[in-house]
C-alpha cells in the first residue's frame, strides 16, 4: 500500500488542523512569563518546541485529503468493479477501465495489481499492494484466494462489498461520536492563552496588589 494509504489513521470527519505562524506560537511560548515570572525565559524555547512538536503531529490539509479521496475511491471501486464484472468484463480488462478513473494514490496501487497480473505473477503476490488498506485488504484477500481456487470473482466481490459498507457506516457514525473529543485540543490551544491573560490573570495582579506588602 502507498505512503497516502498508509496514513488511513485519519480518516473521514477527522480534524483539520493548519500549521499555525511561528507568531502565535512563539505568543504560546511566552504566555507563562505572566504567571511564573522572569525564570521561565530561559525554558521560552522549550515551549516553543514543544508547540511546534504538537502541532506537526496534527493532520494536515492535505493528508486529511488524501485520505478522504482515498476512501471514497475505495467504495467506488468496489461498485465499479462488482459492475464490470456483471457486465461481463473478465477481472484484467475490469481493472484496466477502473483504474483510469480513479485520481488518488488507489490508482497507483490497482495499477501495480494489473501489472503483476498481466505478467503473471501469484495472485497472492499481485495483490499484496492491498493487504494493509482498511477498507479493501478483505477484498484482496478473498480476490486472491479465489483466483488460486477458481471461484467465481463476482460473487466473492459482491459479498465484500456488502461487508465494506457495513464497516463504513459504522466506523463514520463512530467518528461522529468521537468528534467533540477530537474539537478539544484544538479549540484548548486557541482559547488557553486568551483565558490566562483575560481572564486569570486581572485576577491574580488585584489580589497580589490589595495584599500592600510593600
Amino acid at each position: 500500500m502507498g505512503a497516502d494509504g498508509q496514513r488511513a489513521s485519519s480518516i473521514a470527519f477527522g480534524v483539520e488542523i493548519k500549521t499555525p505562524p511561528r507568531l502565535f506560537l512563539l505568543f504560546g511560548a511566552l504566555t507563562p512569563l505572566l504567571f511564573l515570572g522572569s525564570w521561565w525565559l530561559p525554558c521560552a524555547p522549550l515551549g516553543y518546541w514543544f508547540l511546534r512538536r504538537v502541532f506537526a503531529l496534527l493532520p494536515t490539509t492535505a493528508s486529511i485529503a488524501a485520505t478522504k479521496a482515498r476512501e471514497q475511491e475505495a467504495l467506488f471501486f468496489l461498485a465499479a468493479l462488482s459492475g464490470s464484472l456483471k457486465s461481463g468484463l473478465s477481472l484484467l480488462p475490469a481493472l484496466a477501465t477502473i483504474s483510469q478513473l480513479l485520481t488518488s494514490s488507489l490508482k497507483r496501487d490497482i495499477n501495480r495489481i494489473y501489472s503483476l497480473l498481466l505478467l503473471g505473477a501469484e495472485p497472492n503476490q499481485a495483490w499484496a499492494p492491498l493487504y494493509n488498506d482498511p477498507q479493501l485488504a478483505q477484498l484482496s484477500r478473498a480476490l486472491a484466494s479465489a483466483q488460486l481456487e477458481g471461484r467465481s470473482l463476482l460473487a466473492v466481490v459482491e459479498r465484500v462489498s456488502t461487508d465494506c459498507y457495513e464497516r463504513t457506516l459504522k466506523r463514520s457514525r463512530e467518528r461522529v461520536k468521537s468528534l467533540s473529543v477530537k474539537l478539544a485540543l484544538p479549540v484548548g490551544l486557541c482559547f488557553l492563552p486568551s483565558f490566562l491573560i483575560g481572564g486569570i490573570g486581572p485576577i491574580i495582579y488585584s489580589f497580589f496588589t490589595s495584599l500592600q506588602i510593600f
